[in-house]
């Protein structure tokens, strides 16, 4: 055997890969490419503010709105105009929303709290002989008494108290008189009036609202525990206390010159008026005798009270 060794395949062709060879060229012109782009476009881009040409596009294209149409401006000397016109609106509408956004920020609501009042429901009429009939046998008696119209009924109501037990003490009593006498509440709902810093009297209105509340409620806790016993200086003035609360509830009342609170102002003025007489007829001097008498023109400032609120609601 010969020693020579034979290399199988060396001296053969190696075959053509076509492939590999169009790979290798698509990847060298992508490079090639890029390269020269990138050297062209920056020399281009130079001299351009790419933010102005696309507001300039934006500007052709501008979108304006009203309700039930719509009007699409794409760039033509006419259109143009009534773009800048349409701009110029647009621009007063917004102002003028900044404007009423900026009130409405400034917003507030005053508040008159609501109260439960507690009492003696002696009958309900829609005649004036029965009324009349029951009034004057509950006034016979000395027993307090005052006439409120709900739901279109007149409810002749006793005795009163922001205290249930107040109220209960009484109730056997009263139905010696009226077997068919009952314990109610008398539901005061709270207002709530929304005002703006133009309108802040209306603060002044319900805070001075609050306070008479509370007088009326200082004056039943008065009564109630001295019925038998009243301090003529004492009760004077828990009364003079209340015209002074109305003196700075009318005035404040008075600034309203808003015309959606027409029928709010000459309500309050009107029930105002009342309180004042019912105060008128307490009498230079208060007198043990008559407590029952001062209490009944308790009720009925509070019952009217309660009709004012109601009529408000439903305004």
């Amino acid at each position: 055997m010969s020693n020579k060794k034979i290399y199988k395949g060396l001296n053969k062709r190696r075959k053509f890969n076509f492939r590999k060879f169009i790979t290798i060229g698509l990847c060298m012109a992508l490079i090639v490419g890029y390269t020269y782009k990138k050297i062209k476009l920056d020399n281009v881009f130079k001299n351009i503010n790419i933010s102005k040409s696309l507001s300039s596009i934006v500007d052709k294209l501008y979108f304006w709105q009203e309700p039930g149409f719509e009007i699409f401006n794409l760039a033509s000397t006419s259109t143009q105009k009534e773009d800048k016109s349409s701009l110029k609106t647009t621009d007063t509408a917004n102002k003028e929303n900044n404007s009423k956004d900026n009130s409405s920020t400034n917003t507030q609501v005053a508040v008159v709290e609501g109260k439960d009042v507690y009492l003696i429901q002696v009958g309900s009429f829609d005649n004036d002989k029965d009324l009349n009939k029951m009034t004057s046998k509950l006034n016979e008696k000395k027993i307090p008494n005052s006439t409120v119209k709900i739901d279109g009924v007149n409810k002749v109501q006793a005795y009163i108290s922001f205290n249930e037990n107040d109220i209960r003490n009484q109730l056997d009593n009263t139905k010696k008189i009226v077997d068919d006498a009952f314990l109610t509440k008398l539901e005061i709902p709270v207002l709530s009036l929304e005002y703006t810093d133009e309108y802040s009297y209306i603060k002044d209105i319900s805070d001075n609202l609050n306070a008479l509340l509370q007088s009326y409620e200082e004056e039943s806790s008065y009564l109630n525990e001295n019925k038998s016993d009243l301090d003529s200086d004492k009760y004077k003035k828990i009364l003079s206390k209340r015209e002074k609360i109305l003196d700075k509830l009318e005035n404040e009342v008075k600034k309203i010159d808003y015309k959606e609170l027409d029928a709010f102002k000459t309500n309050l003025l009107s029930y105002t008026s009342q309180v004042r007489d019912n105060i008128s007829n307490y009498g230079n001097e208060i007198d043990t005798s008559k407590a029952y008498k001062y209490e009944a023109l308790l009720i009925s400032s509070i019952q009217m009270y309660y009709e004012f609120i109601n009529q408000i609601k439903t305004a």
